[in-house]
């Protein structure tokens, strides 16, 4: 260990250096140190430009989210439009026996029974109808029509079973009606070309 002593006044004495000061100033100091402040520079900046990129990517992977999303909607509807398309071309392949269907119905439905909707999906053909209320004779009625259709060679060929699903009365102003809906399970032989 080294002591100094400085015999000057303090008036004329150095002040004494800080140690950021007594730092050596060499070229080769000032060199690192710039290279280190650049290097840190650089890295921040790389940093900030990978920032950027990755909220674009994020932003990107949200827009295509929303579109796969529309797309999937899409292909769903798309799928239904052709399965209703598909039972739609069978229904005109068929429309001969389905005439003849019509027909069939027309010709077995009884007297005070009518139909007031005929509907087709790929479960079934669905009948409702009404009946005029009778004394409890518009459930021979309709039961009568139903033993009748499934008497009936050319609708066996077609329907394999038929099942009340549903009776019920209503009033229409004075006039008591039973309103029925009847489910017909198709046969293999209908999807035949």
């Amino acid at each position: 260990m080294m002591i100094t002593i400085n015999l000057l006044p303090e008036s004329f004495r150095r002040p004494k250096e800080s140690s950021v000061q007594q730092f050596p100033r060499s070229p080769l100091a000032v060199v690192i140190i710039g290279g280190l402040v650049l290097m840190l520079v650089g890295l921040g900046t790389m940093w900030q430009l990978h920032q950027a990129s990755l909220a674009k990517l994020r932003g990107r992977l949200q827009s295509l989210h929303a579109q796969k999303q529309a797309v999937d909607e899409l292909r769903a509807s798309l799928v239904k439009l052709r399965d209703e398309d598909q039972a739609f071309e069978e229904l005109n392949r068929q429309r001969l026996r389905w005439a003849r269907m019509l027909n069939i119905l027309s010709d077995v439905m009884p007297e005070k029974v009518w139909l007031t909707d005929l509907s087709y999906d790929q479960r079934g053909l669905v009948v409702q109808g009404s009946a005029l209320a009778e004394s409890g004779q518009e459930m021979v009625r309709i039961g009568r029509f139903v033993q009748d259709l499934k008497a009936s060679p050319e609708v066996s060929a077609i329907i394999q079973d038929i099942q009340i699903e549903s009776i019920k009365t209503v009033q229409d102003h004075q006039i008591e009606i039973v309103e029925f809906t009847l489910s017909c399970k198709l046969t293999g032989q209908v999807h035949a070309s």
